[in-house]
């Protein structure tokens, strides 16, 4: 099987973990950050793989899928709706492939949701603020949730904030409650979905994901319709907390 050529922009924490992985199986052919002049770069690859700051991938993105390379893209997409709204519709009209991030679905983990309360719990040892854990860790479960989720119908009993944490309570369809919890200045690091470990797993889901995308079939339309339902979660929930 030949290997795909690819190029990365964002070199951070998470993004080194990618570019090591995307080496062992592809062809890198050019690894960039956020503030060289991308546009220069070298436009023979079949993905380039967005691996910068928020704020930032837009633009980015957009630029790639107007010149027809396909895009894997760090979580989340974008920071406003419209604009990922946007890059999904131009990934169908310049017929590329539009990937974002989502490695739990790639741990081998069997998720139990019971028909009353739910519990997910986060914690660690981070630096940023309380408003960011919506973006940074409670999209992942999100997505992992989707198919529980209806956007038409959500209530949010609680939401408490405090500096490093955030707590809050919602009941999505058929009456299911989900209580999410995410703390950051915690020395224990935990990842649950009611008492599944998802810290715990024996594959290498970076390496899963990847081969995915590059090499197997994969059903595009509906990572991208799920990244913008998390997307558009996340800005319900702010402005709730707001």
């Amino acid at each position: 099987m030949k290997k795909k050529t690819v190029g990365v922009i964002g070199q951070g924490k998470w993004g080194k973990n990618i570019i090591r992985e995307l080496k062992k199986i592809s062809h890198v052919k050019f690894i960039y950050d956020s503030k060289n002049n991308y546009h220069n770069c070298e436009k023979k690859i079949d993905w380039v793989f967005i691996l910068t700051p928020d704020i930032t991938h837009y633009k980015i993105a957009r630029y790639f899928i107007k010149n027809n390379i396909n895009v894997f893209c760090e979580k989340p997409l974008t920071t406003k709706i419209n604009q990922a709204e946007n890059l999904i519709t131009l990934s169908k009209r310049y017929k590329t492939k539009l990937y974002i991030d989502d490695i739990e679905n790639y741990k081998k983990k069997k998720i139990i949701i019971k028909n009353k309360l739910n519990y997910i719990i986060r914690t660690k040892l981070d630096s940023g603020n309380a408003k960011s854990l919506l973006d940074r860790l409670a999209y992942h479960d999100f997505y992992l949730l989707s198919k529980y989720i209806n956007l038409k119908n959500i209530k949010l009993i609680k939401a408490v904030t405090k500096k490093k944490s955030l707590d809050f309570e919602i009941i999505f369809k058929n009456n299911q409650e989900f209580r999410f919890y995410y703390d950051i200045a915690s020395n224990i690091r935990r990842h649950l979905i009611n008492k599944v470990n998802l810290d715990n797993f024996n594959n290498n889901p970076i390496k899963d994901m990847l081969n995915t995308i590059l090499y197997k079939k994969n059903n595009f339309k509906v990572n991208n319709l799920t990244a913008l339902k998390c997307i558009k979660l996340i800005h319900i929930i702010k402005k709730k907390i707001d």
